[in-house]
């Protein structure tokens, strides 16, 4: 039987390492008579039977003998002797983890405004009419053109060289004493920017659009308006 050249303890022939100690057996020559065992050494401990172990061993699971210490084939302890720790790798095992930069705060995008339609253009206010210029009558059929005084207000008939009386408008050029116009017939006058029309009590009375307007009493007028004195046609122009 072979004994182990480090403690000395007998181990199985086929052992290829020492079932107390782990230490690597010397094979010994098989020639002449087993040496007798080694003297004990006095006041060193007899080693105690080795207990029983696994029938494989759990590192390289070869085939070994019970109650062996070690695995004769990897030297792995079999007798639950603790392992030599594995070496930790540097930074505890953790490789080392990408860096990114912190997320931006996301800002919300605002709600969105309703659309107002654009008000419709505005015409411009035409200025209030201060006087009867440039408003004008148009004598028909002839078409000759009557026009009216720069002035808030006119005296519209014939005129009268035995009274000496000359109205603002004079319409005696246009057949006004045969067509029936009154020396003072009617009043052109300005009212809150409008032109107004007005009988003075006339013999053959004014007429607007045919109809007779009442004496003394103001009417508006309008482009295109046909006013007659009499039997004088005139056509509104403003």
């Amino acid at each position: 039987m072979p004994f182990c050249p480090q403690c000395g303890v007998e181990n199985p022939p086929s052992a290829r390492y020492c079932d107390q100690c782990g230490a690597v057996m010397i094979p010994v020559p098989a020639q002449g008579p087993a040496a007798p065992p080694p003297a004990t050494a006095p006041g060193r401990p007899v080693a105690a039977p080795a207990p029983a172990g696994p029938s494989l061993c759990p590192q390289c699971g070869v085939a070994v003998i019970p109650g062996e210490a070690f695995c004769d084939n990897c030297g792995a302890p079999l007798l639950g002797a603790p392992r030599p720790a594995a070496p930790t790798p540097a930074h505890g095992g953790v490789p080392p983890q990408p860096v990114y930069p912190p997320p931006r705060p996301v800002t919300p995008a605002p709600p969105p405004q309703p659309v107002m339609p654009a008000p419709p253009p505005v015409a411009p206010a035409l200025p209030p009419r201060a006087t009867l210029a440039p408003a004008r009558l148009i004598v028909q059929p002839s078409g000759a053109v009557v026009a009216l005084p720069a002035a808030p207000q006119a005296l519209v008939g014939r005129a009268d060289a035995v009274s000496n009386f000359f109205p603002d408008v004079d319409l005696t050029d246009y057949d006004g004493i045969n067509l029936g116009v009154g020396r003072r017939h009617a009043r052109l006058f300005v009212q809150a920017g409008q032109i107004m029309i007005e009988d003075l009590d006339s013999t053959n009375g004014t007429f607007l659009n045919a109809a007779r307007l009442s004496p003394r009493q103001a009417t508006p007028l309008k482009q295109g308006d046909e006013v007659r004195l009499g039997n004088l046609r005139l056509r509104v122009e403003l």
